[in-house]
């Protein structure tokens, strides 16, 4: 109870106290991002489909971006999973409210920018160490108030895509390790250009059933002028109800707690803590049933 207590306290402070931003899942993000290899709750979702097949029961999944929600991506999310066949198989669906903004891009461009995931998951195992997954998602773009070329320059635009991220994920002892290949199909953008494919690896450490230790590669595979980037995460379980971890996200650090409320129900703060991501703050609520 006083870890409980303790959690609760530190977790309301962290969103009182900071500003906030928003990227995927507040639990990965409080580990740095590193999540690809680590995939067993229902942001599995959007970091390694793959981790779906270890489904036992229903999860809901939801986040929202405390602030900055006009300058970054990932503001609103709503994710429900299940299993298809219990520890071997699960499928997930998941709404995002990817960004709303304003202001957005150079003069002369879009003054204001909307986008929206639909995403529908499934993962499956091959044998009892392998799964592999996929994630087909439906991504619709409006933008609208001063944009050039258009005989009505205010007229709104509005543009959607198909992607497709392929994943895979094993273990090996304490040790898992996974991929996902993110936009494989290198879906077009709004702006007549193409999502690049972001080959995203991951290896995670388990030392005992309290811990976790990861490391992530982002876009380990660059394009010409680009570079990849790396993320480190941890978490570690004290007592029944409290989850702390720290990480670091691309050179930026990052830290936040899980906090069980009841039997099936934790809630999440994460906190982003460099001015690359704005002092990024998140909170989340995860069940299952």
């Amino acid at each position: 109870m006083k870890a409980l207590v303790a959690g609760l306290l530190c977790a309301i402070s962290l969103v009182l106290v900071t500003p906030a931003e928003a990227c995927y899942g507040v639990r990965a993000m409080a580990m740095g991002g590193a999540f690809i290899a680590v995939a067993d709750d229902v942001n599995t979702v959007y970091w390694n489909p793959a981790g779906l097949s270890d489904t036992k029961e229903m999860q809901i999944g939801w986040q929202r971006a405390v602030n900055n929600r006009d300058t970054m991506n990932y503001i609103d999310v709503y994710e429900i999973v299940a299993p298809l066949k219990k520890g071997w198989s699960g499928i997930g669906f998941t709404y995002v409210n990817d960004r709303d903004a304003s202001s957005f891009g150079d003069e002369g461009e879009a003054r204001d920018y909307k986008s929206n995931w639909t995403v529908l998951s499934y993962g499956t195992k091959l044998n009892k160490n392998f799964a592999v997954g996929v994630n087909v998602r439906w991504a619709q773009d409006a933008a609208w108030g001063g944009i050039v070329g258009l005989p009505d320059p205010t007229a709104p635009v509005f543009s959607g895509h198909l992607g497709i991220d392929l994943s895979f994920l094993g273990k090996s002892g304490k040790f898992s390790y996974g991929m996902l290949i993110q936009d494989a199909n290198t879906p077009p953008t709004m702006g007549g250009g193409n999502m690049i494919r972001n080959v995203r690896p991951g290896i995670a450490y388990r030392p005992d059933d309290r811990t976790v230790l990861a490391m992530d590669a982002y876009n380990a595979v660059p394009d010409a002028g680009d570079h990849t980037e790396w993320s480190f995460g941890a978490e570690r379980r004290i007592g029944s109800h409290l989850r702390v971890r720290v990480g670091n996200y691309h050179k930026t650090w990052t830290y936040g707690l899980g906090v069980k409320v009841s039997k099936n129900l934790e809630f999440n703060v994460a906190h982003l803590a460099g001015p690359d991501l704005g002092y990024t703050t998140l909170i989340g609520l995860q069940g299952s049933f």
